[in-house]
């Protein structure tokens, strides 16, 4: 926690980090990552999260450490396989789930009254639903695309190329209402 590479990437990282793990903490403390369930930490607020950040100390350092583990174990494999003149490629899914610390801090951003999925096809008559919130193109555009320009500054700390999965719904996208379970009632 002394170290400088440490102090370094908390402070580097830390718009998303320090949310992260108070979600994490929040999470665990509750049972669920199901921020509905967190009385009244259920919405979003970032002077209680802070105050509830400075009162669990221990559990969000644990967390930071964990996320720096895995930073540098990641930077430690990327560099090997650079070193062997193999290129690394990251998959970047189309979703966020809607129980995810990105749902929890940004609710704006996404039409958490609906749900992704695909029409009806040969593959499957009720069409799909895969749960997720669809993206608030216009909210998201008021600030540039912050959000999606720091998620994906961050990839690009591991990875040379991405996949972009279903990337046709950045474009289009089977929007579904929350109060049907299949495919089949979207638009």
């Amino acid at each position: 926690k002394e170290s400088e590479e440490y102090k370094k990437y908390v402070k580097n990282n830390e718009s998303w980090l320090i949310p992260y793990a108070i979600f994490c903490v929040l999470r665990d403390e509750n049972g669920t990552p199901d921020f509905h369930k967190w009385g009244k930490m259920a919405k979003y607020n970032h002077v209680k999260a802070m105050a509830y950040a400075a009162e669990h100390q221990n559990e969000i350092d644990f967390h930071c450490y964990e996320q720096f583990t895995l930073h540098m174990q990641l930077k430690d494999a990327v560099n090997y396989a650079h070193s062997k003149g193999v290129a690394i490629k990251g998959d970047l899914p189309i979703g966020i789930s809607r129980t995810s610390v990105d749902a929890w801090i940004y609710p704006k951003l996404f039409h958490m009254d609906s749900q992704a999925g695909a029409p009806p096809d040969a593959f499957s008559d009720e069409g799909q639903n895969w749960g997720f919130p669809t993206y608030n193109w216009e909210e998201m555009s008021k600030d540039g695309f912050a959000w999606w320009k720091a998620r994906l500054t961050k990839m690009n700390e591991y990875f040379d190329a991405f996949r972009i999965d279903h990337i046709l719904g950045f474009f289009r996208i089977w929007e579904i209402p929350m109060k049907y379970r299949i495919g089949l009632y979207g638009h």
